[in-house]
C-alpha cells in the first residue's frame, strides 16, 4: 500500500504523519531547551549545595530547639531567621517542625518555622540568581521572612496560652 492514499493525503493506518513527525520534533525541542537550562543551572545547583551542607554543620537540632522556646515572641523571629537559609523542602520540613514542636517549641515559632523554611533554600536562591538576577535573589528569601513572620504573629495570636508542648 502506498504511503500516500489518492488526494495526497499521509494517513497510513489511520495515523497522520506529519502530525507525529511535527509532535516528534516539538518533543526534541523541549529537550533540548531542558538540557540548557540544566547546564545553566548546574554550577548554582552544585554552589548551593555547599553553602547548604556548611549551615547544616553549623546548626543542629539542639541548638534550633533552644531557641524555639514556648511563649516568647522573639522566638518567631529566630525560628524564621534560622529556617529560611536552611536546605529542607516543603514535606521534609513537616517531620522537623513536629519534632521541634515535640521537643517544646511554641505554636508561633513551629508556624513560622514551617511556612518560612521551605520557600527558600540556599540552593533555590542561587539558582534564581543564575536565572533570574540578583533582584529575584534578594526578594525570595525576604518575601518568605515577611509570610513567616506574619504566619507566626497570627498563630501566637490566635492559639492564646501555650506554656507546655503537646503530649
Amino acid at each position: 500500500m502506498p504511503a500516500q492514499a489518492a488526494g495526497g493525503s499521509s494517513r497510513r493506518h489511520g495515523v497522520d504523519w506529519q502530525v507525529m513527525e511535527k509532535a516528534v520534533q516539538i518533543l526534541w525541542e523541549v529537550l533540548a531547551h531542558t538540557w540548557a537550562v540544566l547546564g545553566e543551572m548546574a554550577p548554582w545547583v552544585l554552589g548551593g549545595f555547599f553553602v547548604a551542607g556548611v549551615l547544616s554543620l553549623w546548626l543542629n537540632a539542639r541548638v534550633v530547639r533552644e531557641h524555639f522556646g514556648a511563649g516568647r515572641r522573639g522566638a518567631i523571629l529566630k525560628a524564621v531567621l534560622l529556617g529560611v537559609p536552611l536546605p529542607v523542602c516543603s514535606c521534609g520540613v513537616i517531620p522537623l517542625g513536629a519534632s521541634l514542636r515535640k521537643h517544646g517549641a511554641g505554636k508561633g515559632a513551629t508556624a513560622a518555622f514551617l511556612m518560612s523554611t521551605p520557600q527558600t533554600g540556599v540552593d533555590s536562591v542561587a539558582v534564581t540568581y543564575g536565572l533570574m538576577g540578583g533582584l529575584f535573589a534578594v526578594f525570595r528569601p525576604l518575601a518568605a521572612l515577611v509570610s513567616g513572620l506574619l504566619c507566626g504573629f497570627a498563630v501566637e495570636i490566635t492559639a492564646g496560652g501555650d506554656s507546655a508542648s503537646p503530649a
